[in-house]
C-alpha cells in the first residue's frame, strides 16, 4: 500500500490466492497448471482512510479515484483526461420500457472514443510502473486505438494485432498514433506468447488467462472500468441503479463495473449492487449459453457473421459470469436486426454508437419482450464507444450530398422549405 494507492496485491478469483504486486500476465500458477480460469484480481485496503476518500471524490474523472487504482505512484500515471464522461436520460427508453428512468452512459467522449481508453490509461501506467518499453495487443478496432493513443503518450513502443476484416479507419487511428497495425491469419495466441515470453513485449487483453488456451491476461486494465460505477453512483446523487445493461465479449467491462458497485457496497456508500445485464450478439454469446445451462464456467460456442464487431467471442472470461451471478444478473441475446433498431433509436436521440454499443438497448427491450417488468427501477445503458470507426454504423447513409444551385428554387427540390 502506498499514499497513492491503496493496492495490497493481487488475488486469484478462483482459488483465493493472493500474490504480491507484480506483472504476472500469466494469472495463478496453482490455477494455471491444473486447468482452471486463472484470473488475477487486484485487492485493496478498503479500510485505508485513502480508500474511503472516495466517498469526496463526487463525479470525477478516472485518476481522480487514485486510492482504487492498482497503480503505486503518481509517477507512472498516463491520462488525457478519460473518464467524465456523461449520463445522458434517453426518455424515449423509459417510454418504451415502463422503467422510471433509463439513462445511456456514453463512453464516446473518451480521448479516443471508447470505454477501452479507461483500461488503457490503467493497463499502459502498470507497464510504465513495471519497466515495460513495448506494449503489445490483438483487436478488432476500438481496444487497438486506445492501447496505440496511450503507449503514444507514455513513449512506449506499441504493436497492435488485427483479424482480417478490421475496420479501416481503426486501422489508420492505429497508425496515427505511430503504432504498428499488422493483420494475421491463423491462431494468434502463439504469436502473442511468444512476443510476451522470448521478446519482452506487455500484453494489454482482456483478463482471461486459462480461457481459451490463452496463457496470459492482464489483470490491471479492468480496474479501469471500476470507474464507470464511481460515476454512475455520484451521477445519480448517490445511488446504484436497479440494472445495468452492458455491451459484453471478453467480459472485462462487466466485471469492471461489478466489482466498482461491489467495492461501494463494502464501504458503505451504496446500498447495493445493481443487476449487471450482459448483452451479447446471438452470433456468438457464450454467456447466454452458460445461463441457460447453469454451467460452472463458461464454454466455447460457435460465432458467425454479425455487425456486433467488437463483442462477438466464442468464450468470454469466467470473471463476467461470476459479476452476473454475484449480482443476481443474467445475459440476453440480441440479432442484427435488433441492433439496427436500437441504433436507429439512439440516432433519433442525437447519440452516435457502433452497432456493439447499441446492444445495451437491444438487450433491455429483449428483456421487457420477455415479460421483464421495470416498473419503478432506473436503468443504466452502457453505450460503449462511438459508431464513427465503424463502417456498419453508416449502412445505407449516402456520403455524396445533393448539389444544388444556390437558389431556394433549387434547394425546394431537394429539402422541404
Amino acid at each position: 500500500m502506498t499514499g497513492f494507492s491503496s493496492v495490497r496485491g493481487l488475488a486469484c478469483l478462483t482459488c483465493g490466492r493472493v500474490y504480491a504486486l507484480g506483472p504476472m500476465l500469466e494469472g495463478c500458477p496453482d490455477c494455471q497448471a491444473a486447468g482452471r480460469p486463472a484470473m488475477l484480481d487486484p485487492i485493496y485496503a478498503y479500510e485505508s482512510e485513502d480508500a474511503c476518500a472516495l466517498s469526496r471524490v463526487g463525479a470525477g474523472h478516472l485518476w481522480d479515484y487514485h486510492q482504487l487504482l492498482p497503480v503505486p505512484t503518481q509517477a507512472s500515471v498516463v491520462t488525457m483526461g478519460e473518464g467524465g464522461t456523461p449520463l445522458i436520460p434517453l426518455p424515449s427508453a423509459t417510454d418504451e420500457t415502463g422503467a422510471e428512468r433509463v439513462w445511456v452512459k456514453y463512453e464516446a467522449v473518451n480521448p479516443t472514443h471508447s470505454f477501452k481508453d479507461r483500461a488503457n490509461a490503467v493497463a499502459v501506467a502498470m507497464a510504465v510502473h513495471f519497466g515495460f518499453t513495448k506494449v503489445l495487443c490483438t483487436s478488432t478496432g476500438n481496444h487497438g486505438v486506445a492501447l496505440a493513443a496511450y503507449a503514444a503518450r507514455a513513449g512506449v513502443r506499441c504493436l497492435v494485432l488485427l483479424p482480417p476484416g478490421a475496420p479501416p479507419a481503426a486501422v489508420q487511428e492505429i497508425r496515427f498514433f505511430g503504432a504498428d497495425a499488422i493483420t494475421v491469419h491463423g491462431d494468434i495466441i502463439p504469436l502473442m506468447t511468444q512476443l510476451w515470453r522470448e521478446h519482452g513485449w506487455y500484453i494489454s487483453q482482456r483478463n482471461a488467462p486459462g480461457v481459451g488456451n490463452r496463457p496470459f491476461g492482464n489483470p490491471f486494465g479492468m480496474e479501469g472500468y471500476k470507474t464507470m460505477a464511481y460515476e454512475i453512483f455520484h451521477q445519480l446523487g448517490g445511488r446504484a441503479p436497479d440494472k445495468i445493461f452492458f455491451p459484453v465479449g471478453g467480459g472485462d467491462g462487466a466485471w469492471g463495473i461489478y466489482k466498482g458497485f461491489e467495492e461501494m457496497t463494502r464501504l458503505g456508500l451504496a446500498a447495493r449492487v445493481p443487476q449487471i445485464i450482459a448483452c451479447q450478439s446471438a452470433a456468438g454469446a457464450p454467456l447466454v449459453h452458460a445461463c441457460r445451462e447453469n454451467l460452472p464456467t463458461v464454454e466455447p460456442v460457435a460465432i458467425s457473421a454479425t455487425i456486433a464487431y467488437s463483442i462477438v467471442d466464442r468464450q468470454s472470461g469466467h470473471h463476467a459470469l461470476m459479476a452476473l451471478r454475484r449480482s443476481r444478473g443474467r445475459a440476453v441475446a440480441v440479432d442484427d436486426a435488433a441492433l439496427r433498431r436500437a441504433e436507429e433509436s439512439l440516432r433519433r436521440s442525437g447519440i452516435c454508437v457502433e452497432p456493439s454499443s447499441a446492444a445495451s438497448l437491444a438487450g433491455v427491450r429483449a428483456l421487457v419482450g420477455e415479460g421483464e417488468r421495470l416498473a419503478g427501477e432506473t436503468v443504466v445503458l452502457i453505450a460503449t464507444g462511438t459508431g464513427l470507426r465503424w463502417p456498419a454504423t453508416f449502412d445505407g447513409i449516402s456520403s455524396t450530398p445533393p448539389i444544388v444551385a444556390a437558389s431556394l428554387s433549387a434547394l425546394s427540390r431537394e429539402v422541404s422549405l
